[in-house]
């Protein structure tokens, strides 16, 4: 006797749903809901992203770029035969790991449940959210990884000098702007309507103090831009300050043990520009349905095969400047 399947669970829609949940997580990802990832050779973005493993086999795969000239060239007649200027390029390396969550749900567990009509619907929608936070929570964890270039709140030169009134200031972002302009190589911003923007993005405690105690925040977000659907912060930006857009996050990194005696809350906010980071992939997207013990059982996962790094060259980052803050622990 045949076993008889549920339409629910055919491949034709077991593949509408790994698209669905897809976009669906992208829609949900911070990097990726603001349009800050995208393919290497636009040079744009400020997380690129790599499909080559999905291919060819590996569990890891080199992104790199070519350094700025920075020679003087020639003028007149000088000659330039023998003269040329080498390209440079900068290698890293990241490495991939495959990632799944599921759900089962039992017949009776569902009967008795009110809305159990929902669940299916419910699970998936649960599993989607999981897999954007996942993402989104690899790539923060990697860009805030020992970093090379670090602004500092106050007069501290390190995480054990931070002191509780070190709090996030506009100061600390006019700061990174101009460290970031100065930087060998140039970190540069994100094309954003005909300029280039970098990108800031703090912890919640630290947007807290921000919005509360910084006397120049309102004035900044006066003049922020037009009162159009243009301007950026109706895009889910807190605000903008010295060409910058500033966000805030759950997955920003903080710390209970900063300070002189170990006792300092503080933050790690991420400035950025592009190619700060990477993400590389040998299988975007997994969507499973299966059935078991006689279709008593039904079960969903979600799953993708990725990895992502930080950009660092030379044992330099490449194009992201750490601010670290002490900041209100808000209860």
């Amino acid at each position: 006797m045949a076993d008889t399947t549920w339409a629910t669970g055919d491949a034709a829609t077991r593949k509408v749903w790994a698209k669905r949940w897809w976009i669906a997580a992208q829609e949900e990802s911070y990097f990726y809901s603001h349009g800050y990832v995208g393919p290497e050779n636009e040079n744009r973005h400020i997380i690129v992203e790599k499909g080559d493993l999905e291919k060819s086999p590996g569990d890891r795969i080199t992104m790199g770029q070519f350094s700025q000239l920075t020679g003087n060239g020639v003028t007149g007649d000088s000659q330039l035969e023998d003269n040329e200027e080498a390209m440079e390029d900068y290698t890293f390396t990241v490495t991939i790991n495959q990632v799944r969550n599921g759900i089962r749900l039992l017949r009776m567990g569902s009967q008795r449940f009110a809305a159990n009509k929902q669940l299916r619907t419910t699970a998936k929608t649960l599993l989607q959210t999981w897999m954007a936070e996942y993402i989104d929570e690899n790539l923060f964890t990697a860009l805030s990884d020992s970093p090379s270039k670090v602004v500092y709140a106050g007069d501290a030169t390190s995480t054990a000098t931070l002191e509780a009134t070190d709090l996030f200031t506009l100061g600390l972002v006019s700061k990174a702007c101009t460290l970031a302009e100065k930087a060998v190589p140039l970190i540069r911003g994100v094309p954003m309507a005909g300029e280039r923007m970098y990108v800031c993005v703090m912890a919640n405690d630290q947007s807290y103090d921000l919005t509360e105690n910084e006397a120049r925040w309102e004035q900044a977000n006066r003049d922020a831009g037009p009162r159009t659907s243009k301007n950026r912060l109706w895009t889910g930006a807190l605000g903008e300050w010295k060409n910058t857009i500033m966000h805030r996050h759950t997955n920003v990194p903080i710390s209970t043990d900063w300070g002189a005696g170990a006792d300092v809350y503080g933050a790690t906010a991420l400035f950025m520009g592009v190619a700060a980071g990477g993400i590389a992939y040998a299988q975007k997207r997994s969507w499973v349905e299966e059935d078991f013990d006689y279709q008593n059982k039904q079960g969903y996962a979600v799953g993708s095969i990725f990895g992502s790094a930080k950009a660092v060259f030379n044992s330099n980052d490449n194009a992201v400047i750490a601010i670290q803050t002490a900041a209100t622990n808000v209860a």
